[in-house]
Order: C-alpha cells, then sequence, then structure tokens
C-alpha cells in the first residue's frame, strides 16, 4: 500500500510514530518508511509480531541487556553516503573513522545480542575483516589514521620526515632553506602514499557495499523492532490475531493520543469494543458521542497492525487488507476548490477505482454531511447497500434515519438516554460535564432502529441560551 500523508496524520498514525522512539539513524529510516503487509503475507507478519512479542516479554526479564543494546544503538552513524561514491574517488580520513565507528559498534553490538535470545530470522553478524583492514593493530580503539601498515613505503618516508624536522628546529639561517625543501618533498611523498592506501582501502571497503547495507538493514530492524516493544509495553497493546475471514473484531479498543489528551484533563478514555464483517457496519448516535474518534481508533489500529505494530486494544483481531482508508466528513480540499462534501465524493471515487479487485477496508465519518439532508439520507443509505456488494469491510457512522436498514451491523452510541440530571455539578465546565456523562460505549442496535435524538440534551448541558433552548423545544 502506497503511504498517504493524510491517512497518517488524521488516523494518528504520525503521533503514534513521533512516540516510538528508535535509537538509530537505520530504525529511523525504517519507521519512516514502514513495510505494508498485504494479503498472502500473513506468515511473514505473524514472524514480525513474534519478534516484537518476543523483545516485549524480555525487557520484564532481561531489561539491563536490552538498555544496552539499545545504548550501542544508539551511537551507530549513518554512513550511507560514504558508500554511495563514484569509481576512483577515496575516502578521506574522517570518513574512513566514521566506517571504523560503524564497524566497532556492529562489533560491540554482535556481541551483546549474542547474549540474548535470538529473535527468528534476524542476525546481527560483525564485519571483522573491514574491521580488520581499518585496524592492522586488533587494538579496536576508535580513532583513524592512515598507519604505515597500509603501505609499507610509508615508514622510511616518515622516518626520514622526523630526522628532517628535528634538524629543522636546530637550524638556523640559510641551511634551513635546504632543509625546508627537503621536507616538502617528503610531506608530497607522504601524501601521495597516503592517497593510495586511502584508495586501496575504499576500493575494498566498496566491495563489501552489499554486506555493509545488509548490516545496516539488520541494525535498523532490531532498533525498530525493540522499539515497538516498548511501545508495546508501555502502552500494554496487544498482539493481533491475523484470521482468514472478512471479520475485523476489537475488544476494550483505544486511540492513545485522545486519551493521552484527556488524561491531562482529568479525564480517561472509554475502551471501545465492536466487530465488523464483509459488507457495512454502520455506528449512529449523538453528537460529541466518540464516533468520530471510533472510526479512527479502527483505522489507526488495522494501519498499524498492518506494518507490524501490536494494536492499542485488549483483543484485537483482523484479516490483511489491500488498502485501509479514512474519509472524514471534516476533510476539506481548498486547494482543488472543492466544498467538504465535495472533497468526500472524490476521496470515495478514488477508495473505490483503486479497491476494484482488491480487498479493502473503508471507514466513513458522517458521510455526505455536507449536502442537503434529504439527498445525503439517500446517498448514505445508497453506499451502505453498494459497499455491501463489494469485496471490502466498511464502517460508516451517521445521523440519517435509515441508513442502518442497508447495513449488515448496527451500533449506536449509548449517549445520554440515561442522564440523570442529578448528576450535574454546579460550577462544573460545560465542555467538562458533557465528558464525563456522555456514555461512550457502542451499543448493539437492530436495523432500522432510529438514530438516537440526543441534541437536546447535548445543548442543555453546554448551556445554550434559555431563550433559544425554548424554541428549540417547541420546534422538535
Amino acid at each position: 500500500m502506497k503511504g498517504n500523508a493524510r491517512l497518517w496524520e488524521d488516523t494518528g498514525y504520525n503521533w503514534v510514530m513521533a512516540r516510538l522512539e528508535p535509537a538509530s539513524p537505520f530504525g529511523h529510516a525504517l519507521a519512516r518508511a514502514p513495510r505494508w503487509y498485504g494479503p498472502g503475507e500473513e506468515g511473514a507478519l505473524a514472524a514480525e509480531l513474534s519478534r516484537v512479542e518476543a523483545l516485549r516479554d524480555l525487557l520484564e526479564t532481561a531489561g539491563p541487556a536490552l538498555d544496552g543494546i539499545a545504548h550501542i544503538l544508539s551511537e551507530f552513524r549513518d554512513i550511507r553516503n560514504s558508500l554511495q561514491r563514484p569509481a576512483g574517488a577515496p575516502m578521506d580520513e574522517v570518513e574512513l573513522f566514521e566506517v571504523k565507528h560503524f564497524l566497532l559498534h556492529l562489533e560491540r553490538l554482535a556481541r551483546a545480542y549474542g547474549r540474548v535470545p535470538a529473535l527468528e530470522g534476524l542476525e546481527i553478524r560483525p564485519m571483522t575483516g573491514c574491521l580488520d583492514l581499518l585496524d592492522p593493530s586488533g587494538r579496536r580503539l576508535p580513532a583513524f589514521s592512515v598507519e604505515n601498515a597500509f603501505a609499507p613505503a610509508l615508514e622510511p618516508v616518515r622516518a626520514e620526515k622526523a630526522r628532517v624536522e628535528g634538524l629543522l628546529r636546530q637550524t638556523e639561517g640559510k641551511d634551513r632553506d635546504a632543509l625546508m625543501a627537503r621536507r616538502s618533498e617528503l610531506v608530497r611523498r607522504e601524501d601521495r602514499l597516503e592517497l593510495e592506501a586511502r584508495k586501496r582501502l575504499t576500493e575494498a571497503l566498496l566491495r563489501e557495499r552489499e554486506t555493509f547495507l545488509a548490516s545496516m538493514e539488520a541494525v535498523g530492524r532490531l532498533d525498530l523492532l525493540l522499539a515497538k516493544a516498548r511501545l508495546a509495553r508501555r502502552w500494554s497493546c496487544c498482539r493481533p490475531e491475523l484470521t482468514g475471514e472478512a471479520r475485523v473484531e476489537a475488544v476494550d479498543m483505544v486511540h492513545p493520543e485522545v486519551a493521552a489528551h484527556l488524561r491531562e484533563r482529568g479525564g480517561s478514555f472509554t475502551p471501545v469494543s465492536l466487530t465488523l464483517e464483509r459488507g457495512t457496519t454502520v455506528i449512529t448516535g449523538a453528537n460529541m458521542g466518540g464516533k468520530s474518534v471510533t472510526v479512527k481508533s479502527l483505522t489507526l489500529n488495522l494501519l498499524l497492525v498492518q506494518t507490524g505494530f501490536f494494536a492499542f486494544a485488549g483483543a484485537f483481531s483482523t484479516p490483511l487488507f489491500d488498502r485501509v482508508s479514512l474519509i472524514s466528513a471534516d476533510r476539506q480540499s481548498v486547494e482543488r476548490g472543492l466544498s467538504s462534501f465535495g472533497a468526500e465524493v472524490a476521496a470515495l471515487g478514488e477508495v473505490l477505482r483503486e479497491g476494484r479487485g482488491k480487498f479493502f477496508c473503508v471507514a466513513l465519518d458522517e458521510f455526505a454531511r455536507g449536502t442537503n439532508p434529504r439527498e445525503g439520507a439517500a446517498l448514505a443509505r445508497a453506499l451502505a447497500e453498494y459497499l455491501g456488494r463489494l469485496n471490502c469491510v466498511a464502517l460508516m457512522t451517521t445521523h440519517y434515519d435509515g441508513v442502518s436498514d442497508a447495513a449488515r451491523r448496527h451500533y449506536r452510541v449509548a449517549g445520554l438516554g440515561a442522564l440523570d440530571t442529578a448528576a450535574i455539578r454546579k460550577g462544573e465546565a460545560p465542555l467538562d460535564r458533557l465528558s464525563r456523562l456522555m456514555d461512550y460505549r457502542l451499543v448493539e442496535a437492530g436495523p432500522g432502529e432510529p438514530c438516537p435524538r440526543d441534541a437536546l440534551r447535548v445543548c442543555r448541558l453546554l448551556e445554550l441560551e434559555p431563550e433559544l433552548m425554548e424554541l428549540f423545544s417547541k420546534n422538535i
């Protein structure tokens, strides 16, 4: 699946990635371009999830060892640019130092990784031959210079240069001119020999370019896996179950970004449970009842699972989709001169075109809200029916009656139906009051069951002007 910047942002995927915290440049690179596991790759994804699970468990039993690995990972530097160079262009001493630095840490990482249970399908191997090439003395010091060992002719040249420099310190007057000329000649010869040595070293290292790149990939994978495991442990995420049927089941699912914001305000997130099958599932309910958050929670967790992460839920099972999409009623496309409704229709057309012949999941939040109610209700109902004919799993939220008639499943937000006016606290901020009294749980409802009518209660809780409320009540 091609990355979609708007989808990553709208669902909260970017928010999660910003808290992933890989330590190495190679882990960061993999996190920026996550692998998408589509239908037919269940085995590969299951293996990835097993590696995350193994590391999450090791964080409990071997935390210090993994902390040591994370520290080594943080010391890697990106040397890929040094390996991408035209033939005959030697690395300078700084670049050779950086390559040696990489090889030293790779050797350290391989030793540290060897002290914990190995992850299936992931090996960290030192590049001993290349390290020995840059460290002929075998001292494994974090420094580099063109040693005499790299070019035997260097030793006599440097010895002679040192002798001349010693004489220069003791000589004055015209005799210094000859010594300075001799030193300049020796410096040029030394520079030439060092250049030839750096060329030979560069050529030898570039012959191992593919091994370098494979090692960076392995380092990045280990780094990203450890970051995934820490994320799963920190948020008590669950390992998702991969199924072969067109059925998504989420138990006590949360949206971490919304949950974090609620905690900052002293509130708490109400976990959501729901089941979707092939066809359309419709959610109805009051404004501010959490329908949009449910839609984003589902799409976020599907995106995470299909890129190799644990789910933010108590339990989560899903098949693998070719594509996961979110179409939001708040979507705007000013650049294209479209209204919110026009942008929604354009996005729907794209989803249907790209989903042709594929297995996809699409979530639609208040689709067609931006047009007149009669046409909007007709289009929403038609869409629920049409999606039920396709090879897809769809989730729709709506205010329109009659849409659930065409749905495979119907949920409604519990909302304010059981509101106890005695629970209203004096002096409480209206939005805080609404958040506290709203029941965000989803309740299964029958097909065609009317949408809940909580608008009047919402307006009262938000303390709308009494005169306006009186008129509103008379017109219901």
